[in-house]
């Protein structure tokens, strides 16, 4: 568990610098895939998309 709130921690890191970090309904749900590794690239695809859409959406 310590490893996953590191990758959280990391993810949102990445996301800030992009001026889109998580929120804490993202990182619930990636602690909720965590493990099934294709679970957790279709919430990382989601992410991306819907933080993409929010930024995109605010140029």
């Amino acid at each position: 568990m310590k490893n996953l709130e590191k990758l959280i921690e990391q993810v949102n890191g990445s996301m800030s610098i992009e001026g889109m970090p998580l929120t804490e309904s993202d990182k619930e749900r990636i602690r909720h895939y965590a493990g099934d590794d294709a679970k957790v690239e279709e919430a990382v695809a989601e992410l991306v998309k819907k933080h993409t859409s929010s930024k995109e959406a605010s140029s």
